[in-house]
């Protein structure tokens, strides 16, 4: 049977400079505040959670409605793409990324897709400007739900709708660096691999006991025969 992988995008597959530029510009046009992402710690949450958090942290009371997400999901995809053109944000590549996709997607053991807190538009984005986008199949994202826990199910029903076939929850794995992807992985009954290539350290990252954890994803080899073992 085969696995399903399931992506964290930034700090796993990605590194992001000068994010803070587009999002920051994306709040200030849709709600008119100067809100600032650098203020709060953004690694494993959502986008809509990151933007509630800043308005908390800058003291300011907002209630907001589906309506403005939309205006706020649109706002950020178009500054993405403004700032990525212009070199002023730039999206690439983690050591091995490309690599390690590109050899899951010859191998018919595996299926990749995504699990992440960024809005599916912006995820598009920073995929296409990494050059990873065409490996990957649609998986969830903050689009879907603000809690990263509900996630999972969204992505692995989106799989199997895709492929036909039904996946139990403990062939899938979540991929990613942070302890909020192990949880999110813990309440959907599924595996889970950390990379210490985001905030935390691999020595941080072994305390919450994942089912693997690599230093990174440079070595396809070890990747393959971690995901192999679980």
């Amino acid at each position: 049977m085969e696995q399903l992988l399931l992506f964290d995008i930034d700090g796993t597959l990605t590194r992001t400079e000068n994010g803070h530029l587009p999002f920051n510009q994306a709040i200030l046009q849709t709600f008119g505040i100067a809100g600032d992402i650098r203020s709060v710690v953004p690694d494993g949450n959502t986008d809509p959670l990151i933007v509630k958090d800043i308005f908390i942290k800058a003291n300011v009371e907002i209630e907001i409605g589906a309506e403005r997400w939309q205006q706020f999901t649109a706002k950020l995809r178009a500054s993405y793409r403004q700032h990525v053109m212009r070199g002023e944000t730039t999206v690439r590549a983690l050591p091995g990324a490309v690599k390690l996709l590109k050899a899951l997607s010859v191998n018919d053991g595996f299926i990749s897709s995504v699990v992440t807190g960024n809005f599916e538009a912006t995820a598009e984005v920073k995929l296409a400007a990494a050059g990873l986008l065409n490996y990957l199949s649609r998986g969830a994202y903050a689009s879907d739900s603000e809690h990263r826990s509900d996630l999972p199910a969204i992505a692995k029903r989106r799989c199997e709708v895709l492929t036909g076939q039904t996946i139990a929850a403990d062939r899938c794995v979540i991929i990613g660096d942070t302890p909020k992807d192990l949880a999110a992985a813990r309440d959907n009954g599924m595996k889970c691999l950390l990379v210490g290539t985001g905030r935390y350290p691999v020595e941080e990252l072994l305390y919450w006991q994942p089912d693997g954890c690599l230093a990174d994803l440079s070595d396809t080899h070890a990747v393959l025969t971690t995901l192999a073992s679980l």
